[in-house]
């Protein structure tokens, strides 16, 4: 089925260097690869398992209600684009068989590659900042981008993160006004397709156990990750937590013999140590101390959490190489709100605080918030597995858990768990998840939506998910 959406024509400077595209999985990255494509004159043609899809260009040729993309959708490409969800093993091999020349790429990929390498008077290659890590990517994403902002500076801040950056090309094809530079998230599976490209600041905030249902092993993921570092030059800075036990594995100590992912000549900073960034403690109050010398108050940065101090120093250390100054960097830390859905407090009820933590995706996410309360919880947790181990679950559960609310396709997995622990009952949707918790939460106490999974059993997005337990928690009684 095809519908009609508006696209751009084509103008005397938009070209790009293909005739023919296979654009697999047409989710919202998958929509704007395919729209920024089809405004620059492109043939695309696009496949996705469910039969229906909203927003199509009326031109396009389409593959839809699909197990997999027939041999006739590869006939002619030069170009195939795979959206993050789709592991791209198998369609490499057949790419390789029945596309051969064809160049492959993912939607974020597509566009560094216009942005870096495609000579498009649009789009001047700018700073550039990549960020990946198991947890704490998407705020430290966003808080690079408040810090830019608060030096006058118009970043655009995406990928992973809110809007695909395909998106923002799209725009200034439509006569936008260009930015000055990127910040840009990167999930593993965005990596796994992006070749190196041009770049001033790569970091890996952390690497714990996620998404072992899709990589072989934890070291598969690890060195998926240290892709970002491809791009660096000799100007570059690849930023790295000092004490995450992958950081000497990654990038291993000068002189060590040992291979590094990191490029030759690029500055290598760790997040930790001394000489780098630190959060210290002067005995009347927490700062946040780059290079020894240059010191925030903790208390500018209004996130909660241990984790947060240790997130604003990448951003803190990213922005400064950028150029921005200390002053700027102090007012973008006062200013920032934090994320949607991370440790977000919704209402205080009969002396009970509830907390949506939708975005704790994984078991690591997931620790990070519940450390940081300072009251005893009751959790709603469970969705779709990703595979990780539930044991640090337990041992939070058995220090200051009151109880726990287990949900989704994992929920019998998630009440194992916590047997003998504290009381289990099971529910539903969140609408019967949250006075379930309710009930369990007495004064004083805190009730906290931290999943440890993904959401996609049940719903469209963490996103989602919170926007349901938010609704459920404004509408108790």
């Amino acid at each position: 089925m095809s519908t009609t959406s508006d696209h751009p024509t084509p103008g005397p400077q938009a070209r790009a260097p293909w005739n023919h595209a296979l654009v697999i999985g047409l989710g919202r990255s998958g929509l704007a690869a395919v729209d920024l494509l089809v405004g620059l004159g492109v043939r695309v043609r696009g496949y996705d398992a469910r039969e229906s899809i909203e927003g199509l260009p009326v031109d396009l040729s389409t593959f839809l209600g699909m197990p997999q993309p027939p041999d006739a959708a590869f006939e002619g490409i030069d170009l195939l684009v795979l959206s993050p969800g789709v592991p791209p093993q198998e369609i490499r091999r057949r790419a390789e068989r029945l596309a051969p020349s064809a160049a492959i790429h993912g939607e974020l990929s597509l566009a560094m590659h216009l942005v870096c390498f495609g000579g498009q008077p649009q789009w001047p290659a700018v700073p550039t900042v990549l960020v990946t890590g198991t947890n704490g990517k998407s705020t430290v994403t966003a808080l690079t981008g408040a810090l830019l902002q608060a030096d006058g500076r118009h970043p655009f801040v995406g990928g992973n993160l809110g809007v695909p950056l395909c998106e923002r090309l799209l725009e200034t094809l439509r006569g936008a006004q260009w930015i000055d530079s990127l910040v840009l998230e990167c999930s593993s599976y965005q990596l796994e397709t992006l070749p190196p490209v041009p770049t001033d600041v790569a970091m890996i905030i952390n690497v714990t156990p996620d998404h072992l249902d899709r990589y072989a092993s934890m070291e598969e993921y690890a060195r998926t990750k240290a892709r970002i570092f491809g791009g660096l030059g000799a100007t570059g800075l690849a930023l790295l937590d000092a004490d995450d036990e992958w950081t000497d594995r990654l990038a291993p100590p000068e002189g060590s013999g040992q291979p590094s992912e990191i490029p030759t000549g690029a500055w290598v900073a760790r997040v930790g140590d001394p000489k780098t960034a630190v959060v210290e403690d002067d005995g009347a109050a927490q700062q946040l101390v780059l290079y020894q010398a240059e010191k925030y108050p903790r208390s500018s940065l209004r996130i909660a959490g241990g984790h947060n101090a240790r997130n604003a120093l990448f951003a803190l250390l990213a922005a400064r190489h950028l150029g921005v100054s200390a002053e700027a960097c102090q007012r973008g830390l006062e200013r920032f709100e934090g994320l949607p859905h991370r440790m977000v407090r919704v209402r205080e009820l009969d002396g009970v605080v509830y907390y949506d933590d939708s975005k704790a995706t994984n078991v690591t996410s997931a620790l990070a918030g519940l450390r940081g309360l300072e009251r005893p919880f009751v959790l709603i947790a469970g969705g779709l597995s990703k595979g990780d181990d539930l044991t640090p679950l337990r041992e939070v559960l058995a220090r200051q858990g009151r109880g726990l609310v287990a949900v989704g396709k994992a929920a019998e997995e998630f009440a194992a768990m916590a047997e003998g622990v504290v009381p289990v009952v099971r529910a539903g949707l969140m609408d019967d998840a949250v006075p379930k918790a309710r009930a369990l939460a007495k004064h004083g106490e805190a009730v906290v939506l931290a999943p440890a999974c993904a959401s996609f059993d049940q719903y469209k997005s963490y996103a989602q998910r919170g926007e349901m337990f938010t609704a459920a928690v404004l509408g108790l009684e």
